[in-house]
C-alpha cells in the first residue's frame, strides 16, 4: 500500500469506501417498502444505473440489487413498513480521475415514519443551480448542495428549499419534484432545467394524463407557480405533500 489511512489516530485496515467518503462517488435510491418491493423498483434500478454509468461505477445486476434489498429486510423484525435505502458504494485507487474497479451496495432498512406535516412551506434557496450540470440528473452520495439548501430553509422557519437555475427558473426541490395544478392542467418544470427525473414524478404525469389533465413540462418562474390552484411536492419515500407557501423574495 502506498499510503496510510487513520481514523483519530488508528490506522484504518477496511478503505474499500474511502473514494465514496472523499469524493461522494456513490449513487442511491429511496423507497418504500410495504411488505413488498415497490412498483416501481425496475425504475429505480436504471435510475441507479444511469448514475453509476456517469461515474463510471461497476454495475451490479438487478438480479444482486434485489437479493441484497430482500437479505437486509429479513433482518428487520420491527415492521412490515420500511424505509429503504439503497448506496451503490465505489472501491478503487484514491487519486481522484482514476475510474473504480468494483462496487459494493449498501442497504438500510428501517421502520417507515410518515412526514409529521401534511402542508410544507418552501424557502427559496440562497444560490442558483445550473442546468446543465449532470449531477442534477442523478442521485450521488455528493449531497452538499442539497443538506446547505435545507439547513437553510430550516433556518428561516420554512420545511423545504426550492432551487431555480441559471435563468431564475424553478427546478425542484431538496429532496422532492414540484407541481401545480391550475383548472385541469397539471405543470411541472421540464428535466432540462436541470432536475433528477422522479420515478413518482413519471408515475404522476401518467395519472394525471389518464385522469384527462393536460399535461405540461416546461420552463416557469415563481410567479407561474404562485398562480396556481394546488402545489405539491412528491417523492417515492413520502409520495405526494402539499406545498402551503412559497418565500416571497
Amino acid at each position: 500500500m502506498d499510503y496510510i489511512v487513520t481514523v483519530n489516530g488508528k490506522k484504518l485496515i477496511d478503505t474499500r469506501f474511502l473514494r465514496s467518503v472523499m469524493y461522494g462517488e456513490g449513487v442511491f435510491e429511496t423507497f418504500r417498502y410495504r411488505g413488498r418491493l415497490p412498483k416501481h423498483i425496475d425504475q429505480h434500478y436504471r435510475r441507479l444505473i444511469k448514475g453509476a454509468e456517469l461515474l463510471k461505477i461497476p454495475k451490479i445486476t438487478k438480479e444482486d440489487y434485489i437479493f441484497y434489498i430482500e437479505e437486509t429486510v429479513k433482518k428487520c423484525k420491527e415492521s412490515d413498513d420500511l424505509y429503504v435505502k439503497t448506496v451503490l458504494l465505489s472501491e478503487g485507487n484514491i487519486y481522484f480521475p482514476v475510474v473504480p474497479y468494483k462496487s459494493h451496495l449498501l442497504v438500510i432498512v428501517k421502520p417507515y415514519k410518515e412526514p409529521e406535516k401534511k402542508e410544507i412551506s418552501l424557502a427559496v434557496a440562497p444560490f442558483r443551480v445550473h442546468s446543465s450540470d449532470p449531477m442534477l440528473k442523478i442521485k450521488s452520495t455528493n449531497y452538499s448542495r442539497n443538506i446547505i439548501a435545507k439547513r437553510y430553509a430550516l433556518e428561516k422557519g420554512y420545511d423545504d428549499a426550492l432551487f431555480l437555475n441559471e435563468n431564475g427558473e424553478v427546478t425542484e426541490t431538496s429532496s422532492a419534484n414540484i407541481f401545480w395544478i391550475k383548472g385541469r392542467f397539471l405543470y411541472t418544470p421540464s428535466v432540462d432545467c436541470g432536475l433528477l427525473p422522479g420515478v413518482t414524478r413519471s408515475v404522476i404525469l401518467k395519472k394525471a394524463k389518464d385522469e384527462g389533465f393536460a399535461v405540461v413540462e416546461g420552463r416557469f418562474y415563481l410567479e407561474d407557480v404562485r398562480k396556481a390552484d394546488y402545489i405539491f411536492v412528491a417523492n417515492a419515500l413520502n409520495g405526494i405533500i402539499r406545498v402551503s407557501k412559497i418565500e416571497i423574495l
